[in-house]
């Protein structure tokens, strides 16, 4: 339902986005850790005096899907290539670490085993969305950190969503884990074909039509379509954007779009996910044990930070690097919610473990800005 004040709601959303994003950078904190913390004080959990909607929450995903995009436009496939075997071990640490620590902590706490697997399976995913925010702000998105991230962390996400709907599967559900598999590894054939053979002469075809801003134009539907492609395959919708980026980002028409996207995406869309986040958190809500959810929370960050550190040192990186690309891995958004709302449906999550994983979005989306600005700092001084 569409609030009655939504146009004063979404002004109020624009012009204090970016009056906190100058705040922060005079404070030289990132913007987007400002905007979540503007969002969660204007919204249910202190204020309350703007209200998310079916509209804002359709804009702020338009935001996210616009965000990977644009860093998909901005990705050497080259490099990305060089870094393959760095992306894969650092998605194999950062999914086995802390998996075992959400698996082994849940049953401790008395949970049954479809519980602590789904808890294990929430802190397996990745979202990149603050990362990739963050890294544009602090320019590194180019670098070979930045790179490894956004290839580990879309390989935890197909992870996390095979190994939902295996849990589901298992508890009664309908799901078919081999036609989940089939559905997911047709995605990537069949989007890669396309965008490899396709994109350049749709592209050029389109530049020679002449029309007003018909290159851009027909890139964001391209960037639409694979992303709901990659939804009705069982993935998230950012993973099919960044897709389309990387093949569009491939054309040489790459910097065209790329100014195009940037001020639509930044000026409006980005900023109202970012503000959505705080928006659509209450704390209020929050209720469980203590215990349980502190060390849950602890162990998200850390399993990240220690798992996807290790699998890059293993993949060649130093210490200093590996430390950024596993703070980089930290953040959880969209599939994390989407697995604990889909658990909370079945009966297989209480309103404990519920609120535990909208805590971990939450918290981690807010830590991990400041972490990697820390993390880049020496860099930033050579």
């Amino acid at each position: 339902m569409v609030h009655e004040h939504f146009l004063l709601h979404l002004a109020v959303i624009l012009i204090l986005s970016k009056y906190v994003a100058a705040i922060s950078i005079k404070f030289k904190m990132p913007p987007v850790l400002g905007m979540i913390v503007a969002g969660i004080l204007i919204g249910p959990s202190a204020l309350d005096i703007v209200k998310t909607d079916v509209v804002i929450q359709w804009l702020a995903k338009l935001g996210v899907i616009l965000l990977l995009f644009t860093a998909g436009l901005d990705t050497d496939i080259v490099q990305m290539k060089s870094q393959g075997k760095a992306s894969l071990l650092t998605a194999f640490g950062g999914v086995v670490l802390p998996f075992a620590l959400g698996f082994f902590t849940s049953k401790f706490f008395g949970l049954d085993t479809f519980s602590s697997i789904l808890i294990g399976t929430v802190l397996m995913a990745t979202s990149v969305s603050v990362t990739v925010m963050t890294l544009i702000d602090l320019k590194q998105l180019h670098s070979s950190e930045g790179t490894t991230v956004l290839g580990a962390a879309i390989i935890d996400d197909i992870v996390g969503i095979l190994m939902l709907t295996f849990v589901f599967g298992l508890h009664g559900g309908d799901n078919n884990i081999i036609l989940s598999i089939s559905k997911i590894i047709g995605y990537f054939i069949v989007s890669f074909l396309i965008g490899f053979f396709l994109f350049k002469p749709i592209i050029r075809f389109t530049k020679k039509l002449n029309v007003e801003s018909g290159v851009v134009t027909i890139a964001l539907a391209l960037c639409f379509l694979f992303a709901w492609a990659a939804e009705k395959s069982g993935m998230a919708e950012i993973t099919g954007a960044y897709i389309a980026g990387l093949f569009i980002g491939q054309t040489r028409f790459k910097r065209t779009v790329s100014e195009g996207i940037e001020t639509i995406g930044q000026s409006f869309f980005v900023a109202i996910f970012f503000i959505n986040i705080g928006l659509e958190t209450h704390l209020e809500n929050i209720t469980g044990n203590p215990g349980f959810i502190i060390l849950i929370i602890l162990f998200a960050i850390t399993g990240k930070i220690l798992g996807g550190g290790l699998g890059a040192r293993i993949g060649g990186f130093s210490l200093e690097q590996s430390t950024r690309i596993g703070i980089g891995m930290v953040p959880r958004g969209e599939v994390a919610l989407i697995i604990s709302a889909m658990a909370l449906t079945r009966g297989i999550f209480t309103q404990t473990e519920y609120s535990t994983t909208v805590l971990i979005v939450i918290i981690s989306a807010l830590l991990t800005p400041p972490l990697l600005k820390l993390a880049f700092r020496e860099k930033e001084k050579i």
